[in-house]
């Protein structure tokens, strides 16, 4: 018997013996017995740590399982670097895909980030990959590279539930878009990851898996909605993974745990033949990002697929063709020149918490120390309004997506689901609300340009810094605050987050005598302390110009190497 179910009977108040919510609960039960009995056994942890061993990082590397090839070829974070190994031969994708298949199994026995793995027919392709390769050569960019998905990534002939229980047994017709895309490049499709039920959560958890941790620290969060993508790629069971975005759902895993990830600009990327909640939502749409180790690992994924020309198969992408000279900044002056950079600290709502903001320092003072000008950046009430707004349109609807999709089951929506805090709307409201988001885009882009007259270019700003979230991850079930990422969704500008560093207890002392803006903001602060934050990485947030992709990543690779080079 399900005990996520049977909490939520018991929280709602529910009939346990209702039967289709029963025969909802068998059927999770027997997916999830089904998953587990599908691990390899020769693949299994010989022990499982301790429940109170929060940190299981160094797990993988430590517990045996894999051979010193299979720890070189995991723990390569370059993904670049992997791939020219694949096309010279180096290592076949037969070695590398069994590689991150077993170190997938293991990241899944720590931390539940798996949904679907398709071992057999990641080898078979693998193998097939390598004999054409043999034959004619590479066969795409993505050449013997596996890839991890998100739980909302149709496979033809798999199943996909999305977290979904009532969608156990729902066969996908088709590859989605981006799978395609990625089979043509020459990846190898190995597994899919965890989500919360619906995607509207910044937790990921549901019904049908159940709930997935971070690997630097159990007792929090690993992030939502694509949070098993965070989780998994943390521990290297992939050094590529694709997630989606529509309130912070790549950044808020990348962040919490310790990632790059990028969230590009609507219609960018091809989302057709994916599943999803909110469908026919237009004011704010969903997008598809990478999550990777590093910056350049993002870069390539999008690279790749932009020359997959995904507006011949999906009809809402922008025919926009990757952009070399933009991603080395060309226009700029080139990789070496000097940039400048805007830094908001806070959004005057809901202020950070020490360490993130011990986080955005540094890097200031990284970047002015190689040369680059970092001007202050007052957003006013900006935010806030952004904030609330895309909460109207989430809620637009009145709830009526989430109740068509449960209606014949019954399955009631997870705890925390972010859903009606504002009135549904009819139409001519819903039109008020797009007026009033154009708006708040006019005035962000009037913001921006604004700052050329504050700048040693004469130019606007190349980039702006900010928080991610005003906290690292957070413990299960506290993270409540998306205004630092959704924003940015409703102004519909791309994003990365770059890893700066960990939760210090001694550098990063909880604040006295602060003087809240707002009770939700006290709240917030009275949350931190370094303890309960342990080892939790901490990352900032890069946001660019709307359809420069190309030249974000760029920028973002140029903070990237500063802070590298500061730590070395």
């Amino acid at each position: 018997m399900s005990a996520a179910l049977l909490t939520l009977f018991e929280a709602t108040g529910d009939d346990v013996t209702d039967t289709k919510l029963l025969k909802l609960q068998e059927l999770c039960q027997a997916k999830k017995q089904a998953q587990t009995d599908a691990l390899p056994k020769e693949w299994l942890l010989p022990q499982l740590p301790p429940k109170d061993q929060l940190n299981v990082m160094d797990i993988p590397r430590s517990c045996g399982l894999l051979n010193e090839k299979e720890l070189q070829i995991t723990e390569t974070s370059d993904v670049k670097t992997i791939l020219q190994f694949l096309a010279k031969g180096t290592w076949s994708s037969l070695e590398v895909t069994t590689a991150f298949l077993k170190r997938a199994i293991i990241a899944h026995q720590l931390t539940n980030c798996l949904t679907e793995f398709w071992i057999e027919d990641a080898l078979a392709r693998a193998r097939e990959l390598d004999a054409i390769r043999s034959q004619t050569g590479p066969v795409g960019p993505l050449h013997g590279l596996p890839v991890s998905l998100k739980d909302q990534f149709d496979v033809e002939g798999k199943e996909c539930t999305m977290g979904i229980a009532s969608w156990i047994g729902r066969i996908s017709q088709k590859d989605a878009a981006l799978v395609q895309i990625l089979r043509q490049a020459g990846a190898v499709i190995y597994v899919r990851t965890n989500v919360p039920q619906t995607l509207m959560r910044g937790e990921t958890d549901n019904f049908v898996f159940g709930l997935t941790t971070n690997p630097h620290n159990r007792s929090l969060t690993c992030g939502g909605s694509s949070g098993g993508e965070g989780a998994l790629i943390a521990l290297r069971g992939s050094v590529l993974g694709i997630g989606t975005d529509i309130g912070g759902s790549v950044r808020i895993p990348a962040a919490f745990n310790g990632l790059c990830g990028l969230r590009p600009t609507m219609r960018r990327m091809p989302y057709g033949g994916a599943s999803n909640t909110l469908l026919g939502l237009e004011a704010v749409e969903s997008v598809i990002g990478p999550l990777s180790p590093t910056v350049g690992g993002c870069a390539l994924l999008v690279k790749s697929v932009m020359e997959g020309n995904p507006w011949d198969i999906d009809q809402k992408v922008v025919e926009l063709h990757w952009r070399e000279e933009q991603y080395q900044l060309q226009h700029l002056g080139g990789r070496a020149t000097k940039l400048t950079f805007a830094v908001m600290m806070n959004d005057n709502y809901i202020r950070p918490h020490p360490t993130v903001l011990r986080a955005l320092k540094k890097t200031i003072e990284a970047l002015k120390g190689n040369g680059h000008q970092v001007i202050e950046w007052n957003p006013k009430d900006l935010f806030h309004r952004a904030f609330k707004c895309i909460g109207k349109i989430y809620d637009s609807d009145g709830g009526q997506d989430f109740k068509a999709t449960f209606a014949e089951s019954g399955e009631p929506l997870y705890p925390g689901t972010v859903v009606g805090h504002f009135p549904g709307l009819d139409v001519y409201q819903s039109w008020q609300l797009n007026k009033e988001k154009d708006a708040l885009r006019q005035e962000f882009l009037d913001q921006w340009m604004s700052t050329k007259l504050l700048t040693n270019t004469s130019r606007p700003i190349d980039a702006l810094i900010c928080p991610q979230a005003p906290y690292p991850a957070p413990p299960h079930g506290t993270y409540d605050y998306v205004g630092y990422t959704a924003a940015f969704n409703l102004l519909d500008y791309p994003a990365t987050i770059i890893p700066v560093t960990t939760v210090s207890p001694t550098l990063d002392v909880p604040v006295t005598n602060y003087e809240p803006l707002n009770e939700w903001d006290e709240r917030v602060q009275r949350s931190y302390s370094p303890e309960i934050f342990k080892d939790a990485p901490v990352c900032v947030q890069i946001v660019g110009r709307r359809f420069r992709e190309e030249e974000l990543l760029g920028i973002s690779e140029v903070v990237e190497k500063v802070l590298q080079d500061g730590k070395n």
